[in-house]
């Protein structure tokens, strides 16, 4: 059995699934958006752990460079963890303000968010995973939206917007157009959590790669890395107990080659959908709940979670 295979199996059963409700004036109008993430890597390259969305008012801000990660980011960069950040996200929290805080907007300031996570499971090259939304379309409510998805194998790199309204949905929501579709995680964009030193010995994700060693086996196993959010600039250039075949071998992870991503390492496409009267009334259907990247089947066999 290969390794992915060994991976795959136990990580599907990580995931708590929520329902997610959405609770509006009967005056709002509502519409369904089809988010879908597909893996542009090339055979081999690097991977995603399941990947949390949410539409908001502007009022969510993941990160920014220069600074720490707050709790939530850093489950995810370390462990695909989507719980945390789900969790703040759904309490209203800013995540970042101008003194690094997070702090909690008012509710009569912020309308009703939607988020979710995409998939069960490690996105391995080449697969998608998507979900449907529920969300407010008649005001500004649900307007931008954000994205964050752990890079593998690493031990806390991660894609993510930065600005809370770059991805702006008014012309979708408004019925301008239909569908919108960019490109994440290109060239020089993959960022570093700074929260723990990275240490293939220690790196989720590793058994997907076979040669890359058995990597983590906890959660948060790594040693705390104390740093800010910063820019990769060579991808895994500053990993510790790199294997001495890793440029030739394993070359397909540079995800700053452009040759090799010259899309970037993901697609997110956003449509709208006609969904049946009959099911107007379900609420938002999305995936929520805790992805840990346990990566050892020993460690695995010992913690059925």
């Amino acid at each position: 059995m290969s390794h992915f295979l060994e991976l795959k199996i136990p990580l599907t059963m990580l995931l708590t699934l929520t329902s997610i409700a959405t609770t509006a004036s009967v005056t709002q109008a509502h519409t369904f958006l089809r988010v879908e993430v597909e893996n542009l890597s090339p055979i081999d390259g690097v991977s995603l752990s399941p990947v949390w969305v949410g539409f908001h008012d502007g009022s969510f801000d993941s990160y920014n460079g220069g600074l720490s990660s707050q709790p939530g980011l850093e489950l995810l960069a370390e462990d695909g963890n989507t719980e945390q950040i789900s969790q703040d996200f759904d309490n209203n929290l800013t995540y970042i303000n101008s003194n690094n805080e997070s702090e909690t907007v008012p509710s009569t300031q912020v309308g009703q968010r939607v988020g979710g996570t995409l998939g069960s499971s490690v996105i391995t090259p080449g697969n998608q995973v998507s979900g449907l939304f529920r969300v407010v379309d008649e005001d500004d409510t649900n307007r931008y939206f954000s994205y964050a998805s752990m890079v593998l194998p690493s031990s806390d790199y991660y894609i993510a917007n930065g600005n809370p309204t770059a991805w702006d949905l008014i012309a979708l929501l408004s019925q301008e157009v239909w569908s919108v579709s960019f490109n994440v995680g290109v060239p020089g964009d993959t960022n570093d959590a700074g929260t723990e030193i990275n240490d293939f010995n220690t790196s989720a994700g590793n058994p997907l790669y076979p040669g890359l060693g058995s990597g983590q086996t906890q959660p948060g196993e790594g040693e705390p890395e104390n740093g800010v959010n910063e820019n990769v600039s060579d991808s895994y250039a500053n990993f510790l107990n790199r294997p001495d075949n890793f440029d030739i071998d394993f070359a397909n992870l540079n995800f700053n080659d452009e040759t090799l991503y010259p899309n970037g390492i993901a697609r997110i496409t956003i449509t709208r959908v006609s969904v049946p009267e009959s099911s107007t009334n379900v609420g938002l259907m999305a995936m929520g709940g805790l992805f840990l990247l346990g990566t050892a089947i020993g460690y695995q066999k010992n913690h059925p979670w």
